[in-house]
């Protein structure tokens, strides 16, 4: 198939260029490298495939940081669905307007969201999926049809048998709503991938690509920095620090905390020798 700047084709030529055992995501004490990246989000993309997912439908996620909800971002992407980030910090009013608003077919979720989920779903009548992240809580999944993760990539197959993708297709950050209600903000992914990832030019002499493959020079070419994504995922600079990251073939550690504890990020730059960081200020 022919490669553009789809960012799962970009992605795909990463996996497909460094070494299969390298740290792609590291998040507490959960690691995952680069080819098991690859292999979770084709499972979970035709788990998804499954449940009756097209081209152009609009996942959301809806958890704390974890490598899972990059793992649910690469597989929206694969199928050319569109991962939608949900704040978990809103209250019921801005849950019931994102999920009226949003247009979502499935959504992927902590586990402890799930009382939340049970408020405001009669507003998103179209979502037919719900998959849990596990976490520390008791929520009774059956109380909104929802499965769990590891169930749901279990037995699918790992492999890469996608239909051709568009560098046109769509990204959708919804903004913070500090003004107002949250707006979604449609990027296609080439705009994405120059607007806001400096179209892979960040850690090499040669700036950005000017074809896709020259994400593979990139990739092979760059220092092996570690880098950590700070801020809360569902925060568009956090993961866009992230997938700059990735697409340079680096290791991404996620920060697994709650809330910004100091103590405990500095703990992790020591323990994971981080010698790269973004934050959201």
């Amino acid at each position: 198939m022919t490669k553009t700047f789809n960012l799962a084709d970009l992605f795909e030529m990463v996996v497909d260029n460094v070494p299969a055992d390298r740290e792609a995501l590291i998040c507490g004490t959960e690691k995952v490298t680069f080819q098991q990246l690859e292999n979770r989000a084709n499972q979970l993309a035709h788990y998804f495939q499954s449940r009756g997912v097209k081209a152009g439908e609009h996942i959301g996620l809806y958890m704390y940081n974890c490598n899972e909800y990059l793992e649910a971002m690469w597989a929206c992407f694969k199928i050319r669905a569109v991962p939608v980030n949900v704040n978990y910090r809103y209250v019921k009013d801005e849950l019931l307007y994102l999920f009226d608003n949003a247009d979502m077919v499935a959504v992927v979720h902590g586990r402890e969201f799930v009382p939340a989920i049970a408020e405001v779903r009669e507003a998103a009548p179209k979502v037919h999926t719900y998959i849990a992240i596990d976490d520390d809580s008791q929520a009774n999944l059956d109380e909104i049809g929802s499965v769990a993760y590891s169930e749901a990539i279990n037995g699918q197959t790992t492999l890469r048998d996608f239909d051709q993708r568009s560098e046109d297709d769509l990204f959708i950050l919804y903004t913070g709503g500090t003004t107002g209600m949250p707006k979604g903000v449609m990027w296609p992914h080439i705009a994405l991938f120059y607007a806001a990832m400096n179209g892979g030019g960040h850690f090499h002499a040669d700036g950005p690509c000017k074809e896709p493959e020259d994400i593979i020079v990139r990739a092979k070419e760059n220092f092996q920095i570690r880098s950590m994504a700070l801020a809360p995922l569902m925060h568009g600079a956090c993961w866009w620090s992230a997938c700059i990251s990735t697409l340079a073939g680096h290791t991404v550690i996620l920060n697994p905390g709650r809330s910004l504890n100091a103590e405990q990020v500095w703990g992790i730059v020591e323990k994971e020798k981080v010698n790269s960081m973004s934050f959201v200020g």
